[in-house]
């Protein structure tokens, strides 16, 4: 080999080399990029999961509370109609006493 061909194969070798640098380099550019997508998705993603959840749990939480209001509302009721029913008891006897039929017995006649 002559110094020449020698001088071109350098050159040609140094061509290859930094023509696979460039491509080694864009190629970890776009890797990169992807990487910094995939992480933006990501952190929109658990945005969204953690939203989802607040949204959830709240749900849970009121409808806990419209239980427990229920709950309430039908311990009120029951205390009314014991209430109604001890009040009826006590007009019955008073009826009673004081010889008023009720209405039961006017509707046979």
């Amino acid at each position: 080999m002559t110094d020449d061909e020698i001088k071109q194969l350098i050159a040609s070798n140094a061509k290859s080399i930094e023509a696979l640098s460039n491509a080694l380099t864009n190629d970890q550019k776009e890797r990169r990029r992807e990487q910094t997508n995939l992480y933006q998705y990501l952190s929109r993603l658990a945005s969204a999961q953690s939203s989802f959840y607040e949204v959830q749990a709240d749900y849970y939480h009121q409808l806990a509370t419209l239980q427990e209001r229920q709950t309430r509302i039908e311990e009120r009721q029951t205390k009314i109609e014991e209430r109604q029913s001890k009040t009826e008891e006590r007009l019955v006897k008073l009826f009673e006493r004081l010889g008023i039929p009720d209405d039961d017995d006017t509707d046979e006649t």
